[in-house]
């Protein structure tokens, strides 16, 4: 029809722009920092860099208080369930460490040979030492005060014996009794034959009265009924 002009089709409306989605940032290590329950150093890895506590093997970590153990571990509340420990009903039999010398250990020392091993003098009297195998576990050690380490079986002497590492084990109770663990020790860790190889490091093996833990180069942890 003259004089009427054909509108023009009307563009596309463009989609509405949508916002490009970051992805969320993984959440915080949230038991990074934890105090440890020995000496309250924060958590850096699974091991505190202070005394070799283990934040793996140990039961769930809180801050020290009044009613830590005397290994250093929050006591729960009464009534409280421990995921980390046995129900009362599996709880072992009451064990002890006795700390002594042992003249054959000594010997397959020697025999392994090492660059300090002629320097090695076996003590000739040491007295026997016991130590309850309670809480949740017992450091194996030596001690040093410039790095705050207190081992609860303490193994600096009289005599000494230098092929202890400060922190050189750990007994732990776990449900179906005690295990000891070689926490990355210089020497080893031995389990009844010291002619043996060591046990692995950081893997606990279980222990029960009778069995013969060495270390260093002539000490026998012996664990017997209390």
């Amino acid at each position: 029809m003259s004089g009427t002009s054909t509108p023009a089709p009307l563009a596309a409306a463009p989609p509405p722009s949508v916002a490009p989605v970051s992805p969320a940032a993984p959440p915080a290590d949230p038991v990074v920092g934890t105090p440890c329950p020995v000496c309250n150093t924060p958590r850096t890895g699974r091991f505190c860099e202070e005394d070799g506590y283990d934040f793996l093997l140990a039961p769930p970590v809180s801050a020290v208080s009044p009613s830590t153990s005397p290994t250093g571990v929050a006591a729960p509340d009464a009534g409280s369930e421990t995921a980390a420990g046995p129900p009362p009903s599996a709880t072992p039999a009451a064990l002890v460490v006795v700390v002594g010398i042992d003249r054959g250990y000594f010997n397959a020392v020697l025999g392994m040979g090492g660059e300090d091993a002629g320097g090695l003098t076996f003590p000739r009297f040491a007295a026997e030492r016991q130590f309850p195998l309670v809480g949740q576990q017992l450091l194996i050690g030596r001690s040093s005060r410039s790095r705050g380490i207190h081992p609860d079986i303490d193994l600096s002497g009289p005599p000494e014996d230098p092929g202890v590492s400060h922190t050189h084990a750990l007994l732990v109770l776990q449900p179906d009794g005690w295990a000891v663990v070689d926490v990355g020790s210089s020497n080893g860790t031995y389990l009844n034959d010291p002619q043996s190889a060591p046990i692995p490091s950081e893997t606990p093996v279980p222990i029960a009265a009778g069995d013969r833990v060495f270390v260093g180069a002539w000490t026998c942890l012996s664990i017997r009924p209390a």
